[in-house]
Formats: C-alpha cells, structure tokens, sequence
C-alpha cells in the first residue's frame, strides 16, 4: 500500500544549493510519516545550485525549476499547487526544522478545528546564534507586526480559498500578509512553545535587509495595511490601543536601559579584576600542564613494555557449523525451512513456513551525508557510558566486542570494562593490551559474580546515558547513533532496539524483530534483553544490579527501570549481534540452570514490589513465565451472545459455557436477531429453564452486529464486566473466563482476548495486527495448535493493539465510556477493530492471553462476503477504519515491527 501523503514541505530555493542537503536531512529525520517534499528553483543563477538540485533523488522529493524569478510568493504557490498534501509547510532552502515538528503540528490542527495556523519557538544559527525573540501570538500585536514565522504548519483547503500567497507583495513579507488571510477567515493561531525551527542568519538574508530599511518596512506596512482594510478598519481601536501600549513599553525600555549601563560599569571593573587573577592562573597551569606531559610520557613507555609481553597466541574452540536447535527451542520457533509446495496427491501445508528466499540477511548500515550531518548537528550529544563486565572470554570474542565499540558513527562514548578476576591469562593479557583513552578497565580482587562485576563497571560511568553489553558479542556502528536520534527527538529515558544472533564464523541469523513497549509481555518475557539505553539518573533512582537474581539481572533492572521510566522508545532495527556460544543462553537455555528459577523470582519479586496479589508459574518453554493475577471480590461477568437460528450452534456454545466453566458468577445473554426457525425459540425455552443465568431477548431490527451488543449491554448488562461471545464459540479450557477476567479486573486494562483455534486445532486468533492486508489481520493465523510461534508469542501473555469481539471481555464502565460499539460506520465488519483501538486511545491497554482457549467455527452462521453489496458494505467499512485510524494504519501496529511482512499473518520478515 503506498504511503498516503498527509504533509507537503515546500521549499523555494535561489542559489542556496550548498544548504539544501542539510534542509532535507531535517525533513526526512521527522517523527512523522507520509511527508512529502517539493522544492521549487526560483530561476537560480549558481550553476552549482541547479546541479545539486538535479542530483536529487528520493522517493518522495519533487523538484521544479521555474523559468524566471517570481520571488518566494510565485516559488510556493507553484509548489503548493502540485502538492498532495492535506497540510503545508513553507520552509525555507537553507533553514531546518526539529524531527518532532511536523507530527507535534499535525496533531494540533487534527485536534483543534477552529486552528489555522500553527507555529513554534525558534533559534538562530549560521553566522548568528541566539534565540529569535519574538513576542507570543496575540490578535492585537499582529495587527502592528508580525510574530509568526515563514515556516508555520496549515491547511491547503485554506491556502485555495484565500488564492495563496500574493505575488504582488514588493518586498516580501508575503507570509505575513497571508497569515492576515488566514486570521480574516476565522482561523486561530496556536503556538507550540517549543523551539522545533532554526533559521539560518547569512549576510544575505532578507530579515537584515529588511531591518536596515526602514522606507521598506513602511511601504511594506502600507501594502499590507491596503490589502487587509476590512480588517484594520474593523478593529480600528484595537490597532491604536496596541500602538499605544507599544510606545508605553519602549518608554519604559529606555529607562531600564540606562539602569542597565550604569549596572554593566560596575560590573566591567570587576571584570577588569578578574582578568588579572585568571593570567596568574594560567602561568600556574601553564607549569602543572608541562609536569602532566612528562607523566604520559613514562605511562607510554609503560604499555610498549606491555604489548611486548602480551601472549598472542590464542586457544581454537570447537564451535557447532549452525546454530543448535537447544536455542531455536528456547525462543519458540523452529529453523527456516522451505516450504512444501502442495500436490494432488498432498493435503498442503499444515502451518505457514519461512521459504527460501525469505531468510534474513543483516545488511550493514551505509554512513551517508544526512548522517553525517544530523550528528554534527544533533543538539544534544550526550556521553553514553557502556558497561562490559568481562570473565575468561576468548580474547578473539572480546576483542570483535570492543572493535564493534570503537567502530561507533557516534564518537561521544566511554568503555567501562571490570573483568571479574579471570583466572584466562590471555584474557587479562588482551585487557592490559588496550591503549584507548576512552576504555576503562578495572580488575578485581575477588570475583563478585555477574552482578557485582557489572556495578564495579558502573562506577567507572560518567556518561548521561548507560548502555550493557556482553564480553562477546558486537553492536552495529549505528547503534549509539540511532539511541542518541530518539534522544534528540524524545528526550527519551529507556531506549531499546531490535537484535540478531551471530554464531562462531561470523554467521547472522534469527533477528528478533521485536514489538514497542509491551509491559504485559515483559512481565512474560525478557524480551528487550539486547541493545539498551537509559538515563544514568534513572539507574540512580531505582539502585544497581542486584546479586540475588544474576543470571536474570538485566531482566531484574529492566522491571525496576520500565516501572519508573516515563518515555520507553524501541527502534526497530538490528544493532546487536548476539554471540551464539555453548556458554551462552542464547545457544543453550540450560547453559546457566540457576538463571530459570531466577527469573520466576525477578518476576515474584516485580508483582509484590508493584502491590500485586498474584502468583508467578513457568509458562510452556524456558525463561517465560505467566502472572497469574487473584480475582477480587468474584464480580459478575455479563456474556452478550447475539445469534440469527443455527439452533445446533447456539446448543453447542451455551452448554459448553454452562458444563466446562469453573466460573460461576456470570449471566447470559442471548439476543435473537430475526430468528424464524421454530427450533430455535425451543432451545432458547430449554434453556432458559436449565440454568436461571441463561435469559434470552429478541432484537429484530437489520442485521447490526455493533447495534444488538449496544443493545444488550445498555438494556440488559448487570455485570461488573461485559464477555462478547460469537454464538460459533465452544468452550475448550475451564478457567477461560478467569484468565481473562484476572486482566480485565485491572485498572489498565481495556480489552482482554482469547486463544481461538479452527475446529482442526489451527489458529484462529491471537491477537489483532493492525496493518496486515493494509487493514487488520490475525496473528500467525493457520498455525498448529501446538506451535509456539514467533519468539513464544503464541503461549505468551501480551499487549496488543485489538483482538476480536468473538471472545472480548472488558470492563462494563469502560464499554460505556467509549460509547459501545460503532453502530454507524461499523454495522459488521471491523467494529471490534474500531473499538479496541477507540480504548486504546482513551489510555487503556488491550490484551491478549493464551490461557483463555476456545473452538471457533468462524463465520459458519453469517457467512461470507461473497454477494456484491456484501463486498461493496465491507469496503465502505474498511475506508471508515482507514479514515478513523489513519495514524496507526499509515505509522504501523506498535507491538508489530515493520520489519515483519505486511502481506501474510504468519510473522515472516519482510522482503523489501
């Protein structure tokens, strides 16, 4: 599906051809997506400047050279008539904006309507670097000046009806006079107050003539004055009050300006003081400098005698040709295979497969000019401290360690190394080899084990960020600069990014392509483990390593950091190669025994630290566990079941709820919509006198999926919880309705889903991917019931975006608060999708859990969408869910990863 165009950039540009590349870097580095970039050539003279513009290649950039010279009020208006954009954003050849930019305006003029117009602070750089001061947006100060820059987001439909910017304007100012347009239509002006724009200062720009001119500005002033008389005339004594308050505050300007004077001859005495004790220092420090140079001196001589005596010669291991299955095990999912073309003589493919062509090739990242560009520029360039305790590693493993280290695109870095009292010879040799100032190395007198070795590295820290890292794994070159990216544009405290594993020959395979924050699926699973970044003052808040749970410390410091961290950032990209050696869990999860019932503990110890009265057990496979959470005060659970006859199913569903479920506080509620078949109203007679919680209720009104569960909760509902139920379910597991009301019970959570499986024990639903076929789609669909899935996702508790109204259960109060089910836009199709995201959006998490697990026997009592109004239906319904939650949709399902396929259910990496 391409890309839906949301916001158009357009830049004029006339000889600044030199700057131009930085421009865009700082457009394609914005958080949001669907942007695209026209440049217009205003009849440029610099034969370098057209050439660097005809060079331009990129999937969203246009370029346009105009003929003659119209001036910027001609370059936008062609711009803006070729853009696809529903907003625009003039921006200048060589000014740049934040990466947050964008998105923070989009989100203001979707939210407010009545906004037209939306701008930010902004700085200074080039050849002057100060903040742009200008006085906040009011209506009466922009009558007399104007406060809003070039560069400010709105809306194309509003550029049409006022005929765009006037090209008649005789010496600029053109954005000014059409932000008066604006402001005549009625649109409101919103600043975010932020400094996201950066105005370059060059002897040439337009802003220095125009202030050295003071005839200009008045005859500016006069032409903006005469295209907008309606306006000043209309708000004539607004004009002059404001004139007035102006002439009041440079009156009073003055006066504070000669106090100031008097003020800056006191203090330039002082300064003159100063100045004679700062060269009496510096003749000191001019002599402890020359004493520091002779102690380098004998320190260098020290380590030639060093290297000398370093042992080189280092022992082979015996490594496995590929990766053992031992690992593959320990993360839930079999090697790649081919799959099996099916014949005549075949029953096909049971389970979706990986094929050939879809293996994973780690592709190394190219250091290109906008890199280049956003790290000279990145505002903030903090110091990242990473942390390496080190025991008895092959110096080969170690020494691939420390190059991927020293390899960093992002050069504001320290090593902090403790080596744990290794008994290797070789492996300390290697450590007292190491000349780089930036690598620090402690050795220890005892060895104080995992935890105690990683916290006498972190005292050798003195970055603002802490990253950890094995003895013998890699990191990408790219991995500090993308952590310092979400820096910049988030101000982030707990980064982590995506993962592979790297066998003995150099070999990448098995990426974790893992999903953004899921608090519910790390309580289940250490799945951030590698590569991580956080703030050094939140280390400091919640306490170092803890000793108890090595072996699961990481796992143990990740609870305790994510439960104080108020921005959690993932980067979907591979910047850690994780070494696959026998010694290791990544090859072996029982290469360290202990760490299994350590990490049951480190999760014990989170629910109790977190006031949760729950248990923790060993899920299905080594190192994941499930929470099992105590139900308070037996609520009770109203199950809505609309049904139209199929008296067999409705038999089959209700009986297996009433003789399987060991829940017994619930209700149900089955609504007949146009039922005709006789049979039916028998049963439904039965079985209202075989159990008193089993009433039924007649809705016979159009088909509405959405409108008869509004129905039944707004009319019938006595429960604390509401328990959506397709009348094709059949009950599997007891305790389902417990497993999924030990979720719903909790303040967070929304919407709580169940494991449905096909009537041949393949996979129904796990889960609702928002995106798959360009819509929605079901996670690892047609997969064996036994299948563990893509890293155990199938046997693991996890958040998610939606899950199926088949088997939905969520809290009465919180079904009201979002208004129920879309009964409008949604009648059938994509209602549950619709309304799971609508409580996402009110700030609960949806949820999917395995141990809810029931028979489906999907749409064999609707049916498909195979008649034309049918099809055409369920495309208006798919067009409403893409206009209503076009964010997501464009921007991708945050506990997905893009780089997963967007064309199969089956979690397979995407090609392209």
């Amino acid at each position: 599906m391409q890309e839906k165009v949301i916001t158009t950039v357009v830049i004029p540009c006339y000889n600044d051809g030199e700057y131009i590349e930085e421009t865009i870097a700082s457009i394609n580095a914005q958080s949001a997506s669907g942007i695209e970039i026209i440049i217009v050539d205003d009849a440029s003279t610099d034969l370098k400047t057209i050439e660097t513009l005809k060079a331009l290649k990129q999937r969203n950039l246009k370029v346009i050279f105009l003929e003659n010279n119209g001036g910027p009020s001609v370059a936008r208006n062609s711009a803006i008539k070729e853009a696809k954009g529903k907003y625009i954003l003039p921006l200048d050849a060589d000014d740049k904006i934040a990466p947050t930019y964008i998105k923070k305006a989009q989100k203001i003029l979707n939210e407010k309507n009545e906004v037209g117009i939306v701008y930010c602070e902004a700085e200074l750089f080039g050849d002057k670097r100060d903040k742009w001061e200008l006085p906040p947006y009011s209506f009466p100060e922009i009558l007399t000046g104007n406060m809003i820059f070039a560069t400010a987001l709105f809306r194309r439909a509003d550029w049409k009806v006022v005929g765009g910017y006037n090209e008649n304007m005789r010496y600029g100012n053109e954005d000014y006079d059409f932000w008066l347009s604006l402001i005549e239509l009625g649109r409101e002006v919103y600043q975010i107050p932020e400094t996201l724009f950066f105005y370059r200062i060059k002897h040439s720009s337009r802003t220095t003539e125009l202030q050295s001119n003071i005839e200009r500005e008045i005859d500016t002033f006069e032409q903006i004055f005469n295209n907008h008389k309606e306006l000043y005339l209309k708000n004539i004594r607004v004009f002059f009050k404001t004139i007035k308050e102006q002439q009041n505050k440079l009156n009073n300007a003055h006066i504070d300006i000669i106090a100031l004077h008097k003020e800056l001859e006191n203090k330039d005495n002082e300064i003159k003081k100063l100045h004679t004790r700062l060269s009496n220092i510096q003749e000191q420090a001019g002599k402890t400098i020359e004493y520091a140079y002779s102690i380098i001196s004998l320190r260098d001589k020290q380590i030639e005698v060093l290297n000398s005596l370093t042992i080189k010669k280092r022992l082979k291991q015996k490594i496995k040709k590929y990766i053992p299955d031992s690992m593959l095990n320990l993360f839930g999912f079999t090697p790649y295979k081919p799959i099996t073309i099916p014949t005549e003589e075949s029953e096909g493919i049971t389970e979706p497969n990986y094929n050939k062509t879809n293996l994973y090739i780690y592709k190394e990242p190219k250091f290109t000019k906008i890199i280049e560009n956003n790290l000279k520029y990145f505002r903030k360039q903090p110091k990242i401290s990473i942390v390496m305790p080190v025991y008895n590693v092959d110096p080969k493993w170690l020494d691939l360690a420390i190059k991927s280290v020293e390899a960093q695109w992002y050069k504001n870095w320290e090593l902090c190394i403790a080596d744990d009292k290794s008994t290797n010879e070789n492996t300390i040799n290697y450590l007292k080899s190491l000349n780089n100032p930036k690598i620090k190395v402690k050795f220890l007198n005892k060895n104080l084990n995992i935890s105690g070795a990683t916290n006498e590295a972190l005292l050798l820290a003195t970055g603002d960020y802490i990253s950890l890292m094995d003895n013998d794994d890699e990191i990408t070159p790219d991995a500090l600069y993308e952590m310092v990216k979400i820096i910049n544009q988030e101000d982030a405290d707990f980064i982590y990014s995506d993962e592979d594993f790297v066998d003995t020959k150099g070999n990448y395979s098995n990426p974790h392509f893992k999903p953004d924050w899921s608090p519910d699926l790390l309580l289940t699973h250490n799945y951030i483990t590698h590569f991580t970044c956080f703030k050094k003052v939140l280390l400091e808040k919640v306490g170092n390593f803890n000793s108890e749970f090595d072996g699961a410390q990481d796992y143990d410091l990740f609870l305790r950091l994510t439960e104080i961290a108020n921005k959690i950032y993932h980067i979907p990209k591979v910047l850690y190669h994780w070494r696959t050696l026998e010694t290791s869990t990544s090859a072996n999860s029982e290469a360290k025994p202990e760490a299994l019932e350590r990490g049951r503990k480190t999760v014990e110890n989170a629910i109790k630290r977190r006031g949760i009265d729950g248990t923790v057990e060993n899920a299905n496979i080594n190192h994941y566990f499930r929470v099992k959470y105590k139900i308070k005060n037996n609520p009770l659970v109203s199950i809505v079941i609309p049904f139209k006859d199929k008296p067999e199913l409705l038999d089959m569903c209700i009986n297996s709820i009433l003789q399987k479920s060991t829940y017994s506080n619930f209700e149900i509620i089955g609504v007949s919509n146009n039922s005709k078949d006789k049979s039916t109203f028998a049963l439904m007679k039965e079985l209202e006198k075989l159990d008193p919680r089993v009433k039924f209720y007649e809705y016979n009104e159009p088909f509405n999926y959405a409108k008869i569960n509004n129905y039944a909760v707004d009319n019938f509902a006595k429960g604390e919880h509401i328990l959506l139920l397709n009348n094709d379910i059949e009950v599997i597991s007891p305790n389902w309705i417990e497993a999924m009301l030990e979720h719903s019970q909790r303040e967070k959570i929304g919407c709580v889903g169940a494991k449905l499986y096909y009537p041949d024990n393949t996979i129904q639903h796990a889960g609702i991917i928002i995106g798959l076929g360009g819509y929605a789609g079901h996670s690892h669909k047609m997969y064996k019931r036994d299948s563990c899935g893509y890293f155990n996702r199938l046997n693991a508790i996890q958040n998610v975006s939606a899950v199926t109204a088949a088997c939905l259960m969520v809290k009465k109060s919180i079904y009201q608060e979002v208004d129920g089910m879309d009964e409008v836009k949604f009648k059938v199709a994509y209602n549950d999708v619709d309304f799971c995201l609508r409580v996402r959006e009110k700030g609960y998490l949806n949820i999917f859990t395995p141990y809810a697990e029931l028979y489906h026997h999907e749409s064999i009592s609707r049916g498909y969408e195979t008649t034309p109004e049918k099809i055409a239906r369920f495309q208006t319904e798919k067009d409403a869910l893409f206009e209503r939650h076009k964010e997501i949709l464009t921007n991708g399902d945050p506990y997905y990863n893009p780089n997963l396929t967007q064309d199969k259910e089956d979690f397979s990496i995407c090609l392209n």
